[in-house]
């Protein structure tokens, strides 16, 4: 899983589910414990008042075994029979409150026992000993026997019922005391509890790691505002993390690039200005002695040897008078004056007007003009002496290899013009290629430094890039990109 938004919910996720599981399985114990406490609580009640029940029922039955009068029936027999109807009462109002369910067996033993006791059975028997002796009236017999016989029944009834129901209340007792002294239950519990904590600190440790990235960018960034602009880090990691690491090298990238740009920009000026002040200097003191060498040359007609070294010396006058005109030209680059030029032809005119120089260093030069003659905005004078400077470093790179040959070319790129110069020339090392670009860093001798630093301000000047790619012993390329016009 790639998303680090996705990564952290689902860890989440697991322990939500892991704390969702055990509360559950908390819940349904203490769910369960719950409604046997409920039933004991409801069912003891009733327990109790069957019991009651059933004892006055069996009070009843004795009462009415014996020899029943008239007297008996009216001061022993209906106290007890009172007595017992108010505790069935007290029992089927127990019954019906109760909220729990009822057993059906219990739901019938009250019903037959209300049935037994709706019967007039009672009435008929008191009317019968009002006639007579309960011993020999013939017509006290029936209704005698049919009371004891329902009696009989209700007692036994009822005592069911109060074992049925004490049988109830005991297994719930039981099973809440099984699960009190449940060591299996606790134990359980206590494990649930251990893993959902060590899942918690197991998706913390993960949470953690999968958030280390974001340490390691936030170090970076530190580095990045205390100046190592050079500091890169690794794009790896969840999704968002990479992301954010390559936007992050990118914009280190960019920033070095204008921290140097930055620095190029202030020395260039500095450079520019000190030049522009030593070639005022001493540019009026080389004329004078250009001159003075010259005419010393006129005066020392018949020496040969003095001749030699007024030679010398007005050669090496016109090699700084040179330098001094590159310094000055380099101190007062003026802006670029844009403009919609044809680049095939400006590289045509370029070509004729170099080539002889070229060919007297066995240097061919080759031409490969884009079909579509390209138009660019630049200032046709400063792209011109840029693309001098390429051709002749070119020319050199070649002749140092013994001859060869300059490709010039041309093509559109979208929205930009390409100008391509390739030599098949010496190359340059990789590690003299970051270095090309700064002033005063040359690799030939006698060199100034300056050619291709002001060939690349100028391609800057006109909103283009110029870049290079060389291999050694094979050749190099500089790519000239400049916006179409």
């Amino acid at each position: 899983m790639r998303n680090l938004s996705a990564r952290i919910l689902l860890g989440f996720a697991l322990l939500s589910v892991a704390f969702g599981f055990i509360t559950g399985s908390m819940l349904r114990t203490m769910a369960t414990l719950e409604d046997q406490v409920h039933t004991i609580r409801e069912g003891l009640p009733i327990a109790f008042a069957a019991k009651n029940f059933a004892q006055l029922q069996d009070d009843l039955r004795g009462c009415t075994d014996g020899d029943l009068t008239a007297t008996s029936m009216s001061f022993t027999v209906r106290p007890a029979r009172e007595r017992r109807n108010a505790a069935f009462k007290i029992l089927k109002d127990d019954v019906d409150k109760v909220s729990v369910p009822i057993d059906m067996a219990i739901s019938v033993s009250i019903g037959r026992i209300a049935a037994l006791m709706d019967k007039p059975t009672y009435d008929r028997l008191a009317a019968a000993l009002r006639r007579g002796d309960a011993s020999v009236a013939e017509s006290v017999a029936g209704p005698l026997r049919v009371l004891r016989e329902d009696e009989q029944r209700a007692s036994q009834l009822g005592n069911d019922l109060a074992g049925n129901l004490e049988h109830i209340v005991n297994k719930f007792t039981t099973q809440v005391e099984e699960r009190e002294r449940d060591h299996h239950l606790r134990f359980v519990t206590i494990v649930m509890g251990l893993v959902a904590v060590a899942v918690a600190v197991m998706i913390a440790i993960w949470v953690v790691i999968t958030l280390r990235p974001l340490r390691r960018l936030r170090a970076a960034a530190a580095r990045v505002a205390a100046g190592d602009y050079a500091n890169r880090i690794d794009e790896k990691g969840p999704s968002e993390v990479a992301d954010l690491a390559r936007e992050f090298n990118a914009m280190a990238r960019a920033v070095e690039e204008r921290e140097h740009e930055l620095v190029r920009s202030e020395r260039l000026a500095a450079i520019g200005k000190l030049s522009a002040m030593i070639t005022h200097e001493i540019r009026n003191p080389l004329s004078a002695i250009g001159l003075n060498a010259e005419l010393l040359d006129d005066e020392l007609a018949g020496n040969a040897e003095g001749r030699a070294l007024c030679q010398a010396i007005h050669r090496e006058v016109h090699r700084l008078t040179a330098i001094t005109e590159e310094y000055l030209a380099f101190g007062r680059l003026p802006k670029p004056k844009i403009a919609s030029e044809h680049i095939n032809a400006m590289v045509d005119a370029l070509a004729s007007f170099v080539r002889e120089d070229l060919a007297a260093k066995h240097v061919e030069l080759a031409l490969e003009l884009g079909e579509h003659d390209p138009i660019a905005l630049v200032d046709a004078s400063q792209l011109r002496q840029c693309l001098v400077n390429l051709v002749r470093n070119a020319a050199e790179a070649t002749a140092a290899k013994g001859g060869g040959t300059v490709t010039l070319r041309t093509q559109r790129a979208g929205d930009r013009v390409v100008i391509e110069v390739e030599d098949t020339g010496i190359g340059i090392p990789p590690e003299v290629i970051p270095r090309l670009f700064d002033t005063f860093f040359s690799t030939k001798e006698g060199g100034s430094g300056l050619g291709l630093a002001l060939t690349q301000q100028i391609v800057k000047d006109h909103g283009g890039d110029l870049g290079v790619e060389s291999e050694v012993g094979k050749g190099t390329t500089f790519t000239v990109s400049i916006p179409r016009g």
